[in-house]
């Protein structure tokens, strides 16, 4: 990738800019994708920083030794490793589940196997704008969402953890366990009450004691989803149906908000 060839769209001045890649062997449609996107980022008054590349051996070569971009638009069907390839590389080996990853397929069939590197939506070509800036809307809406702080009191004193740090809530009695990647916190209350005060779309009941955030799965299984520190939580038999149907009605509803 040609540094020069970087291109910042948004408003002029000071601010946070947000760093998008995009890889497609379809030039046409990493045009339009970027030219999208300099709409939205004019439209909404943000920076993009966005970055093109048209395989995914020159991708993971760039992500090795620059940082990783915050959102990447990723066709499945790619020359050398493929878009799959790719995203486990990214999630498993450079070890980055914070990235808001899109793929995109000419095809509407979708690889439920691409769910072990927790993309984050589906387009599906030809592109269209709705459909963007739907997803878009959506990352700056979870983004928000994260930076906002779940707030506790224990033995009298209060606390406050980023939500975006919170793997899952486990209920054990009457003790809630807070679960992050390399510790773990405790407070007295009820998992019910929790589950309301989370922000809507982020965190998902699966079992009586658990409350995951659906950012930190790594796979999925009828009967246990596993989170990115390699712990394995069961789904409760009275909630399989309706989780898998839950995450069903998602993935057709991409597909016909993209026919």
């Amino acid at each position: 990738m040609d540094k020069n060839n970087r291109v910042i769209y948004g408003i002029a001045g000071d601010g946070e800019i947000m760093r998008v890649v995009i890889c497609d062997d379809e030039k046409v449609t990493c045009s339009e994708i970027e030219k999208t996107l300099s709409f939205f980022a004019f439209e909404k008054c943000i920076k993009l920083e966005v970055d093109v590349f048209f395989d995914g051996d020159t991708l993971t070569e760039y992500l090795k030794k620059e940082k990783a971009p915050d959102i990447l638009f990723l066709d499945i069907e790619l020359p050398g490793m493929n878009g799959v390839e790719v995203g486990k590389y990214i999630r498993d080996i450079l070890r980055n589940t914070d990235m808001f990853m899109i793929y995109i397929s000419s095809k509407k069939e979708y690889a439920l196997e691409l769910f072990q590197n927790q993309p984050f939506d589906f387009l599906i070509k030809p592109i269209k704008k709705e459909r963007l800036y739907h997803v878009m809307e959506k990352i700056f809406s979870i983004i928000g969402k994260n930076e906002c702080n779940f707030e506790y009191k224990n033995q009298g004193n209060s606390y406050r953890i980023m939500y975006k740090d919170i793997l899952y809530f486990q209920s054990d009695g009457r003790k809630i366990n807070i679960v992050m990647e390399k510790k773990i916190e405790s407070f007295y209350g009820k998992l019910s009450e929790i589950e309301q005060m989370c922000p809507e779309g982020l965190f998902l009941r699966i079992h009586k004691s658990y409350l995951i955030n659906m950012c930190h799965a790594k796979e999925i299984t009828y009967k246990w989803i596993k989170m990115i520190n390699g712990d394995v939580l069961d789904i409760s038999r009275s909630n399989r149906v309706a989780i898998r149907r839950k995450l069903m009605e998602s993935m057709a509803n991409e597909i016909r908000n993209d026919s």
